[in-house]
């Protein structure tokens, strides 16, 4: 702070905040604008003054007294001794900053002495102080800190060798990520032109370095570097202004536009409010260039539009440059203002609508008009708890939690809870219960319009109705549907609620990892939640729903627990009785909930969950069966979707069968509607476009529709080599037949079996095991046939990208290996499973219905099966079981003659014609699968004889 007149001022600095001890220093300055003061620690408070004229004045501290009697000898350096000046000291906060120095009297201020140096001197060369924020202007006094204590030592001695008051050079450095307090060591990565500062204070020597004031002189230029060892030192020319006129009227618009807009930018509350007040009232505008200067500096600008008007030796285009910075500053000032007044507008109208509201509260309860809000919630929940037939437990949980409620402060956070709490527990269906519709018709209706084929389904919800209809009371059950997908286990489960006449409620398990999504999350903890199953039951609103748990194969485990084991008490009829939610905190009875599961498999299910569930297998659908569903359910859906007429839209029958056969031969019936919701848009955007009225679709015209076909033939081999075995498997995705293909590639001292097709350990041992048995076969069948002791066998089951796994390709795999030593083809049409043992024993395996509908699909005319798997013969629907012929085998001496017909002596040099074979093998598969399908069918009791001449008769 400083004075408006040409005279001297005196001001005593002070300590602006509490507690910091300020040296109490006097200071006669002319102009320039001093940022910060000097503190008795060492560092400098934060404030801002101007003090007019700085061209031949320094600021002195009581540590150069001693020094005053050197610069009196100084050709540029002398000392006057002012007159005492008896005014009192100006209040601090008015902003006068003089800085004085002199000897002090008793009773007195300190007198003043002035350091006067020649205004147009400037040194040659001077030490390079980096500025890496923003450039120093002239007129700008500005504290430093240096921690180089190297620097330091430099900056010391500079002070001894020049009288006190050395200059330096204050540079920008073009770098703007330059790190700060890294050394320059080049003046290119510095800007050419910069500030010439005089150190005019020098304040706390210590370990962590000095503090220094430093004053701007003027602006100078880097005409060279001296020295860059220890620190840069570079030789400088001062830069003058270009010669102006102070009364040309533009210059003097230009000063008055500044001044009004710096008024405008104080009116607004700015961040730099002070100083520009400051500069306002303090700047003299007879030297625009200084103003300019100042101005600028007073801005948030960035460090290149700074270093402009540093750059600028023309004062009208640096006046310019200023007032482009603090009209920018300005409308930054106006959004700030405006993001101020909406934030104080909208908390006035919350606070007001707050008082208001408080206002109205005890004006209405004055009147008797409203009640209060803790009471009236306790009357509620008593009224609802009179409403609802709470178990005595959980009643006498409610009593003490609505006493507890009302003992609560509203505002408290237990306060929030126990309302929670009680309004879980008023809300659950205590005793509410739906009605049961124990019309078998009716759900035997129900279940056949909306679902073709799954008679095992329907037929045990039948059987659950019935049930409840001679006992007049139905009890929970748990019910699992394993099947591939797209076969309808989800959709039937509301078919079933609708058919019993209960609610529905589904959600999935799949990838679950938390126990607490099943049992709840205890009460203490933030945001706490019942389970799904408390949850199912408030939202149904009623004790006896149907409730979906979809895709239970596919739970997961992780740090929060297993909730596998959570779903053991649930799906326990002897347990779930009593279910403890860990919410709810009260048991619940579950017993009533008719619980139906979905999965894709069981391999993943636990086996103690599984034991819990009564499982039901959902198969694929037949040809025929994808037929029906086609006409009665997806083409109607599909239509209706894509806004397309029946009378506009002709599909024939054997574009649906080509539909089916070529496209869409998984076991479900997804990927079908979405075929024909393709076909359909095709067909919408030919109506749409007016390029037909009315479209015909067969099975010629089908593949512009659709693309080309997905399946085009029906399977790899037409004709099958020898080596080459039709086999079947089952997959989540249902049945798919495979074949397993056999070649000798080299001779070779000793038997060898390599295997590939990403095989898992279960196969690649069934394979040894398949080996094993084929070579101990062809002994006993031709013991001069050493093909296997001569030859290098590979075996390969095709889609090698595919992973395979499981027993039930052993007899496939032992016939592959036998057809390649003989050299005989196996029966054409022939696809087998089954697991085989080391002794030749055939051994049963599952998913027989998906392995015999692949086999269909495949083009098989014959099916051999495990003795064992008679009983899932039998449950096959009748169509499904005319469409093969069927051979069942117990050993492999059986799985050999439907193969390749009637056991015999064979030639030395291998084989019988492959016209012999195929006519015995015909012949014998004719024959025996005759007998086994006789014999499968409950038709006769024959029995096989005379095994050892290979002769059967089956009666």
């Amino acid at each position: 702070a400083g004075g408006l007149g040409s005279s001297a001022r005196k001001v005593a600095w002070q300590a602006p905040v509490a507690g910091v001890a300020l040296e109490r220093r006097t200071f006669d300055v002319k102009g320039i604008l001093v940022r910060g003061l000097v503190s008795s620690s060492g560092s400098w408070s934060h404030h801002v003054g101007f003090i007019r004229g700085f061209h031949s004045t320094a600021l002195l501290s009581n540590s150069d007294k001693d020094s005053n009697d050197s610069k009196k000898n100084d050709d540029n350096i002398s000392v006057e001794d002012k007159p005492k000046d008896d005014s009192p000291d100006p209040d601090p906060e008015a902003g006068d900053l003089v800085p004085r120095r002199g000897r002090r009297k008793s009773g007195t201020t300190p007198e003043v002495g002035i350091v006067k140096r020649d205004s147009k001197w400037t040194p040659n060369e001077v030490l390079v102080i980096p500025v890496y924020r923003r450039p120093i202007f002239p007129g700008i006094a500005t504290p430093i800190a240096l921690t180089n204590a190297a620097f330091c030592e430099a900056i010391l001695k500079l002070k001894g060798e020049h009288g006190g008051y050395p200059y330096v050079g204050l540079f920008l450095t073009k770098d703007p990520n330059l790190e700060e307090g890294k050394p320059v060591e080049s003046a290119d990565q510095l800007h050419q032109m910069g500030c010439l500062g005089q150190v005019v204070h020098i304040q706390g020597v210590h370990q962590l370095g000095v503090q220094l004031l430093i004053a701007g002189t003027g602006r100078v230029l880097i005409s060279g570097t001296v020295s860059n060892d220890p620190f840069l030192t570079v030789s400088i020319t001062k830069c003058q202004d270009n010669p102006f006129n102070p009364n040309d009227l533009t210059i003097k618009a230009y000063v008055l536009e500044v001044l009004s807009t710096m008024k405008s930018i104080v009116k607004l509350e700015h961040f730099f409010k002070e100083q520009l007040q400051t500069i306002l009232a303090q700047v003299d505008v007879q030297n625009p260039a200084l103003l300019a200067d100042v101005s600028a500096s007073m801005t948030t600008a960035d460090r290149s539009s700074l270093q402009n008007v540093l750059e600028c030796v023309d004062v009208q285009q640096r006046l310019v440059l200023a007032l482009t910075l603090l009209r920018a500053e300005r409308e930054q000032a106006e959004v700030q203002k405006t993001i101020h007044k909406q934030m104080e507008d909208n908390l006035s109208k919350m606070q007001r609508k707050h008082f208001l509201t408080e206002q109205l509260k005890i004006i209405k309860k004055e009147l008797g008009l409203e009640k209060d809000e803790k009471e009236d919630l306790v009357q509620k929940m008593t009224a609802k708890l009179a409403e609802i037939n709470a178990p005595p437990e959980t009643e006498k949980v409610i009593m003490e939690n609505l006493s507890k409620l009302s003992t609560l402060d509203a505002a408290s956070h237990e306060f929030n809870m126990t309302r929670t709490y009680l309004e879980w527990l008023v809300g659950l269906p205590w005793g509410v219960t739906s009605t049961d519709s124990y019309n078998i018709d009716s759900a035997r209706e129900t279940l056949d319009k909306m679902h073709f084929g799954m008679k095992d389904v329907k037929d045990r919800i039948l059987e659950f109705i019935a049930v409840g209809a001679l006992k007049n009371s139905v009890q929970g059950k748990i019910v699992c549907f394993v099947g591939p997908p797209g076969v309808g286990k989800t959709s039937i489960g509301r078919s079933i609620a609708e058919s019993l006449g209960r609610k529905f409620f589904r959600f999935s398990v799949g990838g679950m990892t938390d126990v607490a999504e099943i049992k709840g999350h205890r009460r203490t903890y933030v945001g706490a939640m019942p389970g799904k199953l408390v949850q199912a039951l408030k939202t149904v609103g009623t004790k006896n729903p149907l409730i979906m748990l979809d895709e239970i194969d596919k739970l997961g485990r992780g740090y929060q627990g297993d909730p596998a084991s959570a779903l053991l008490e649930v799906l326990d009829p002897s347990q779930n009785k009593s279910f403890m939610d860990h919410y709810l905190d009260v048991p619940l009875d579950l017993s009533q909930v008719l619980f139906i599961c979905t999965a894709n498999s069981l391999d993943t299910i636990p086996g103690p969950l599984k034991d819990r569930m009564e499982i039901i297998q959902v198969s694929g659908y037949t040809l025929e069966d994808k037929m029906h569903i086609t006409r009665r359910h997806l083409l109607p859906q599909a239509l209706g979707d894509c806004g397309v007429e029946e009378a506009k839209v002709t599909i024939a029958e054997d574009a649906l069968r080509t539909l089916i056969h070529r496209y869409c031969r998984e076991p479900g019936v997804r990927n079908l509607q979405k075929q024909i919701e393709k076909l359909l848009r095709k067909v919408a955007l030919q109506i749409a476009t007016k390029q037909a009225d009315q479209v015909s679709i067969d099975a010629a015209n089908l593949e512009t529709f659709v693309g080309p076909a997905i399946f085009p033939t029906d399977r790899i081999y037409k004709t099958t080599p020898p080596g080459v075995i039709m086999g079947l498997a089952w997959t989540s995705l249902g049945g798919v037949s495979l074949f397993v293909e056999c070649v000798s590639v080299a001779p070779a001292e000793r038997a060898s079996l390599r295997c590939t097709g990403q095989m898992g350990d279960v196969m690649k041992e069934s394979s040894e095991i398949s080996f094993a048995v084929a070579r101990k076969y062809l002994k006993a069948l031709d013991p001069t046939n050493d093909f296997f002791d001569k030859n290098s066998i590979h075996l390969h089951i095709p889609e090698g990208a595919t992973p395979k796994d499981g027993p039930s390709a052993g007899v496939t795999m032992t016939t592959a290996l036998l057809s390649l030593a003989l050299g005989r083809p196996a029966k054409q049409g022939l696809a087998m499973t089954g697991e085989l043992s080391l002794t030749g024993m055939v051994l049963p395996v599952g998913g027989i219905k998906e392995k015999v509908l692949a086999a269909q699909r495949a083009g098989a005319t014959h099916v051999l099966l495990p003795a064992e798997n008679k009983r899932d013969w039998v449950e096959l629907d009748q169509t499904t079981r005319d469409a093969v012929q069927v051979v069942f085998a117990e050993t492999y001496e059986r799985v050999f003659r439907a193969a390749f017909g009637k056991r015999r002596p064979l030639k030395k040099e291998g084989n019988a014609s492959p016209a012999e074979a195929e006519a015995d093998a015909e012949a014998e598969g004719k024959e025996e699968g005759e007998g086994e399908e006789a014999k499968a069918k409950g038709d006769s009791k024959g029995k096989e004889e005379g095994k050892g001449k290979g002769d059967s008769k089956g009666k």
